[in-house]
């Protein structure tokens, strides 16, 4: 069970390292100009907005990683009790709306089975997890496309309920395209 744990801990570890690079593509981060230094009342909102950028990415992060735990602890729970999770009835309990739930529950099951598939294998570090389970590029390359995929499909169902918010769009469009290209960046550095 001690080993177990300590894979779930280098993949959350991966995970908010990707969670943090999302982030850093979809938060703007205030910057210092010499104004600043001359009008003392430009500096206080400078700090006020700095406050407002800490707060926004670490409650994005926190949010970020909610289905990830909560898949990673299922991808545990399925190898120590040996018994595959119900995803649909998860998804079904998630208080999402119903036209979210089947998206939801084919993310939460791909990312299961990722997470599933690192923990089964052997290493003493996320990326000799990943060679271990995935033994080459173009195999963890099809995992990854999957993930991808199934999150594109989530926030394409997503959208139409964020209509209202200004800017929604563009931060999905952020995170996809970002989410890809890291992960890409990924399976090239491990398999160099």
């Amino acid at each position: 069970m001690k080993g177990l744990e300590r894979k779930k801990e280098w993949i959350l570890q991966h995970e908010l390292l990707f969670a943090n690079a999302i982030g850093a593509a979809v938060f703007e981060k205030p910057k210092v100009n010499f104004w600043m230094v001359l009008v003392p009342l430009l500096f206080l909102y400078f700090v006020y907005r700095m406050q407002r950028y800490k707060t926004g990415r670490m409650n994005f992060d926190r949010e970020f990683m909610t289905t990830r735990r909560k898949a990673v602890d299922l991808a545990v729970e399925a190898l120590t009790a040996e018994v595959k999770p119900n995803i649909d009835q998860i998804a079904r309990q998630s208080g999402l709306a119903d036209d979210l739930e089947r998206p939801y529950a084919c993310w939460l099951k791909a990312l299961v089975d990722h997470y599933t598939d690192l923990l089964a294998a052997n290493g003493d570090s996320f990326e000799t997890l990943v060679r271990s389970a995935y033994r080459n590029r173009t195999n963890l390359l099809l995992t990854l496309n999957r993930l991808n995929t199934v999150e594109k499909d989530f926030y394409t169902a997503l959208k139409p309920r964020m209509a209202a918010t200004e800017g929604a769009a563009a931060i999905l469009a952020t995170i996809e395209e970002h989410s890809r290209r890291l992960r890409r960046e990924l399976a090239e550095s491990i398999f160099a």
